[in-house]
């Protein structure tokens, strides 16, 4: 009885404090607003993203994009065969060596600039839910952990 005990305390101590978990579920329902919104167009926030940066970038390996949005190889990958296949990306060889870039299309960037006002939309229904004290403080925290980051 004592062990069982001891389990539900952890369970509830875990579940009443655990960051990652909040963290999660924020980060879950504030997609949600952006993936709604985006739906019309057949176009996911992650994919919106990698378009945002490889736009930014003009030319981007895998590698550079998995690290700089911190996504998994697997799911950048499958992200870019679906957004390659509707002529969003195209995938260029570097001038010497094996190594390959992504470029956006001009179809990538007129869907960019269709989702744009919608995106404002969603942002500003995110905004809303989290306050404007909430936002600036997120903010501050990930503008601190991208700057950390970067001094590796």
């Amino acid at each position: 009885m004592k062990r069982a005990r001891e389990k539900l305390s952890a369970a509830r101590s875990m579940s009443q404090q655990c960051i990652a978990v909040r963290i999660r579920l924020l980060s879950r329902m504030i997609t949600s607003i952006y993936d709604s919104a985006l739906s019309p167009f057949g176009v996911k926030l992650n994919q919106i993203s990698i378009l945002v940066l490889v736009h930014l970038a003009g030319e981007v390996g895998y590698d550079v994009l998995c690290r700089q949005l911190k996504m998994e190889k697997s799911t950048a990958s499958r992200n870019i065969e679906r957004m390659k296949k509707k002529g969003w990306l195209d995938v260029v060889s570097a001038k010497e060596g094996k190594k390959k870039f992504l470029k956006i299309t001009p179809v990538g960037e007129t869907l960019l600039e269709k989702v744009h006002t919608v995106w404002e939309d969603a942002q500003e229904e995110a905004q809303h839910l989290l306050g404007e004290k909430g936002v600036e403080v997120l903010c501050g925290i990930a503008n601190g952990i991208w700057k950390k980051d970067k001094e590796r």
